[in-house]
């Protein structure tokens, strides 16, 4: 074997399979032309080759804030799934899809040229809250309601097809 693959490839990898993405192909191909510019470059990039070298930058970061806002969506999905388990709850299920969502969903907050406005970052995080609402609570109905506000808000900035949004 020549090659491993980890972490958010293995992430974009579940998100396409089934879905119409195709964030992985999105991602490597920025990567590979971007490095087959430098690598084919005579010397320094010119004004025109850096230029050219943003895009590949540009695209290739969008592809893989994409597989991670699929995740954190997907997880969004698990999370609700677990809240309407009724008898078959599993709280252990219920704070690993959360945890996972919460977790992902932070990382928003490092690409300057991300889609999540920092409005809407903050919006998901208040919806998302600092832990799940667990059945019984007071406020298990009105969760369940943000995380599905949270959900769109994501499929919204990043243009995801709302068939996919609903099924990650």
């Amino acid at each position: 074997i020549s090659e491993f693959n980890w972490g958010h490839s293995v992430n974009a990898a579940k998100r396409d399979r089934g879905h119409s993405t195709d964030l992985t192909t999105e991602a490597y191909t920025a990567f590979y032309e971007g490095r087959k510019l430098i690598t084919d470059a005579d010397g320094p990039l010119s004004d025109e080759q850096f230029t050219q070298l943003l895009g590949y930058r540009d695209t290739a970061i969008l592809a893989w804030e994409k597989a991670i806002a699929a995740t954190v969506i997907h997880y969004i999905n698990d999370t609700i799934g677990d809240m309407d388990s009724g008898d078959e709850y599993n709280f252990e299920a219920h704070a690993k899809h959360w945890s996972e969502m919460k977790g992902f969903a932070l990382s928003f907050q490092f690409n300057p040229r991300s889609p999540v406005s920092d409005e809407v970052f903050a919006q998901v995080h208040t919806l998302f809250g600092t832990a799940p609402a667990l059945p019984g609570a007071a406020n298990f109905d009105e969760y369940r309601t943000g995380l599905l506000e949270a959900r769109a808000l994501l499929g919204a900035a990043y243009d995801f097809d709302n068939a996919d949004v609903e099924t990650w």
